[in-house]
């Protein structure tokens, strides 16, 4: 089929290769549709023609647009069945009762054993017996001296009346450890929880009772007594107050029995040195906090866990089912790479040969490589999920495992295989026969047997009138006569479709392809209001996208690019949020800019400031217009917006914006402006490539003020630069000659005028040449300055200003070797056929009248 030239021949390419394209594998289809995409992204570094020399490149209008729709049926059905770990099988009370005993001895190795001080009881009891509270300061003094035995002496005869003699059984304690009696402390320590005298001293014998009875080894024993110590001494943490997660902390919270296990994992994480018993149970704590996750869909937590549990493997079965439960949570946040390479990993360890969930390996890693493309390798795992499980795979597992070898096959273009796999489907009545079906058909079309394709398709409407995919075969079906060129039944099929499936996701596909039809058809209204349908009922679709680029062209082929701008900018349609509007905006000037519609992308940034007065893409959209404003021949408009980007150095449009004022101000001749700005592109070391732009101009620059020492300076830079074009290095040669002629020095500036000549063939060796006609008809050498003129006459694709000067130096020649007749009609011939605004024409007239005058 011949769409208009308009369009472009790559459209051809993408919408009309019928569903060969289109039905691709679905990682080529997607990749497909994000490159075009990105082809619509607007562009963030603008390239433009700068004026003379100074070339940057340039902006391609957008001559084509590409259509390309995924295939949903190809992914329709490929859901992954979700297992989940069976939590009963980890014996979490023999975890947490582990976890509790190294809580214990954490806590308690944290502390040292606490004191009955004697000022401390001063404070509180100043009022008890004077006896007792002499004898314990004396005897607490023996005590720190290491006099044992005096201590323990007066300390004994104490009378039991008040907290002073429960101090002194605490102590007695302290010095019944000291001597190496664990026994007679922990006896202490008891005899001091006993006794009600002073509650700080009751509670700090309670922490000791504990210690002692974890320093005899009766590690059970010491976590009662230390549970019951926290529970009646240590206040929990203010769940508000920000965590302080050291190891004191964490153990009291696993022994006050109110924390998940990730007190658990904290807590031994905090020790500095494990020996490989807490190692293993830190595997294990890990491993179910992992499993807890995954069962609460905290994918990303449950994978950290995992990573950790992975790394200390004492348990090698754990290990193994740690990388398992770890694929399957890759799996799920799509992370389909590392999911691939971890189900392999498992499958390749010794210790999950015989695990339940060795098959289900299998399975995941086919899906994961189903989703990442690698269609092979998934094919691959799937056989062997089937060939291992033989008849204990789920029914509906294996008829889903099924369809997606079809598919897979289908994406390697292995036909044959696909279709026996969707005939075990079709031929066994499965539940999905009609996805097989409708697949059928599809392979019939990628075979080139469109007919059949249509039978195939028209057959899933009538066996299954309500399957999932009847809207796909409706549509799939006036596509395909699209594609063959019949738009006739095309049209009435997808109007057909429209009306039946109004709720579709092809619908706005449909309208596209309807649209197209019209637009092909030379009925650019009727296509206008379809793609109009597309863009107000479907906004936030890729095709509304696309329809707005349809939309574009016709109000552009109309010649009427206000219009297109008032649609593009001042509706709402599709009740866009602010954002989204924003963004329709912008791409409707930014796409006119693209173009080179430059008079019209102007119209529309002003139309997009005037709506948006705080607009999201200002810097860009004021560099749009800053360059749609030096184009359309409007300096001090462009100047205005392009300084106001230049003020923000962050900008990433500063560097093109740099080149242009630079060609405004050289347009404009006002070179001292023109400096600052070269001067930044000259010395910032992030625009090396302008490098030589950059100083070939500021040599211009330099020449026009008559700062020839300057401009010297500039042309040994350009001549030294190893990046230097030709031009440069010819327009370097051409602006010496012309300050060596300044100076009157003929024979250097013929010399360089020469060079300039040999090594250009545009405007520079053109003025070259010239210069060096000029200099020969000077110095009388007619002969020679005829023969140049000539050189750059013959040149007539060089430029035409300086053509026309050597025409004009031709007539000059002709009359000084006597023959103003020639003179005369050269004179005549410029005057006639020239016709720019410059010093040629009165140039021409002056001497023709001085002929005429002779």
């Amino acid at each position: 089929m011949i769409l208009k030239e308009r369009i472009g021949d790559t459209y051809l390419k993408y919408l009309f290769t019928g569903v060969l394209s289109a039905m691709l594998a679905t990682g080529h289809a997607q990749e497909v549709v994000k490159q075009q995409k990105e082809k619509q992204q607007p562009q963030q570094k603008e390239k433009q023609q700068l004026p003379g020399q100074r070339t940057v490149e340039q902006v391609q209008t957008m001559d084509s647009i590409d259509v390309v729709r995924d295939y949903r049926p190809m992914l329709a059905d490929a859901v992954k069945v979700r297992r989940s770990p069976n939590m009963q099988l980890i014996n979490r009370e023999a975890i947490e009762t582990e976890l509790r005993q190294i809580a214990t001895s954490t806590y308690l190795a944290q502390q040292k054993y606490k004191q009955a001080y004697y000022h401390e009881l001063m404070k509180r009891h100043p009022d008890a017996s004077q006896s007792n509270i002499d004898n314990y300061r004396i005897s607490y003094l023996a005590y720190g001296a290491g006099e044992y035995k005096r201590a323990s002496g007066m300390m004994e005869s104490m009378k039991p009346s008040d907290a002073f003699y429960q101090g002194a059984i605490m102590t007695l304690g302290h010095i019944a450890l000291e001597t190496g009696d664990k026994q007679a402390a922990r006896n202490a320590f008891v005899k001091a929880t006993k006794l009600g005298l002073d509650r700080q001293v009751k509670a700090d014998a309670q922490f000791n009772y504990a210690k002692v009875l974890l320093a005899m080894d009766s590690t059970q024993a010491a976590q009662q007594v230390l549970e019951k110590y926290i529970a009646e001494e240590v206040k929990p943490a203010d769940p508000g107050a920000k965590r302080q997660e050291s190891p004191e902390i964490l153990s009291a919270e696993i022994l006050r029995g109110t924390t998940n296990f990730h007190a658990g994992v904290s807590m031994l994480e905090s020790l500095r040195e494990r020996g490989r018993e807490v190692d293993a149970i830190y595997q294990q704590v890990t491993y179910y906090r992992g499993l807890e996750f995954y069962n609460e869909r905290a994918f990303e937590n449950s994978i950290s866990m995992f990573m950790r549990s992975e790394k200390f493997p004492v348990n090698a079965e754990m290990a193994a089912l740690a990388t398992y439960w770890k694929a399957e949570a890759m799996y799920e946040v799509r992370k389909f790479g590392e999911a691939v390479e971890n189900f392999s990993r498992f499958l390749s360890l010794p210790a999950a040969k015989n695990n339940e969930v060795y098959n289900y390996a299998n399975y995941g890693l086919a899906y994961a490589a189903y989703r990442n493309n690698r269609f092979a390798l998934a094919a691959d795992y799937f056989e062997r999920f089937l060939k291992a499980g033989g008849g204990t795979v789920d029914e509906n597992i294996r008829y889903d495992v099924i369809a997606r070898l079809g598919d897979s096959y289908l994406c390697l273009r292995d036909y044959g295989r696909a279709n026996s796999y969707y005939d075990k489907l079709i031929n066994g009545k499965a539940p999905n026969q009609d996805y097989a079906l409708f697949q059928r058909g599809v392979l019939f079309g990628l075979q080139g047997d469109n007919e059949t394709k249509l039978s195939t398709l028209r057959s899933v409407l009538k066996q299954f009138p309500a399957s999932n995919y009847a809207d796909d075969a409706a549509f799939e079906i006036p596509y395909t006569y699209f594609t063959m060129g019949d738009y006739e039944n095309a049209l009435k099929g997808l109007q057909a479709m429209i009306e039946k499936y109004p709720r579709s996701s092809y619908v706005p596909r449909a309208l596209m392809t309807i649209g197209l039809v019209q637009y092909n058809n030379d009925e650019p209204e009727p296509a206008k209001a379809t793609f109009q349908q597309v863009v107000e009922k479907y906004a936030r679709t890729a095709e509304a996208e696309q329809a707005m680029r349809f939309i574009e062209n016709i109000y552009l082929d109309q010649g009427d690019a206000t219009s297109y701008i008032r649609y593009a900018i001042g509706s709402n349609v599709g009740n866009l949020s602010p954002a989204e509007q924003d963004d329709q905006a912008f791409q409707a000037a930014h796409s006119l800019f693209a173009r080179g519609e430059y008079g019209a992308s102007v119209e529309a940034i002003n139309a997009y400031f005037d709506k948006f007065p705080k607009p999201k893409q200002e810097k860009y959209a004021r560099y749009i217009r800053g360059v749609s404003s030096y184009k359309t021949g409007h300096p001090q408009e462009a100047l205005h917006d392009l300084n106001i980007i230049l003020n923000d150095w962050t900008s990433k449009y500063t560097e093109n914006t740099l080149l242009t004022v630079a060609a405004l101000y050289l347009d404009l001749k006002e070179y001292n402006e023109a400096i600052v700005h070269l001067k930044k592109l000259e010395l910032n070391s992030e625009y090396k490539k302008h490098y030589g732009y950059a100083v070939t101009n500021l040599m211009i620059c330099y020449f026009e003020l008559g700062d020839m020492e300057q401009m010297a300076k500039y042309v040994q830079f350009v001549k030294d630069y190893d990046s230097a074009t030709e031009e440069e290095i010819a327009k370097a040669h051409l602006y010496s000659g012309r300050a060596f002629l300044k100076d009157k020095n003929i024979a250097s500036a013929m010399k360089e005028l020469n060079l300039a000549a040999l090594k250009s063939q545009t405007d520079v060796g053109a003025e070259a040449r010239y210069r060096v006609a000029q200099l020969q008809y000077d110095n009388k050498e007619y002969d020679k300055a005829l023969e140049t003129a000539f050189d750059v006459i013959n040149n007539r694709e060089a430029h035409e200003y300086w053509v026309a000067k050597s025409f004009v130096l031709l007539a000059d020649t002709y009359a000084r070797k006597g023959n103003p007749s020639q003179a005369k009609s050269t004179l005549k011939s410029v005057i006639e056929n020239y016709e720019k605004d410059d010093d040629i024409v009165p140039s021409a007239k002056e001497r023709l009248q001085k002929l005429n005058s002779k």
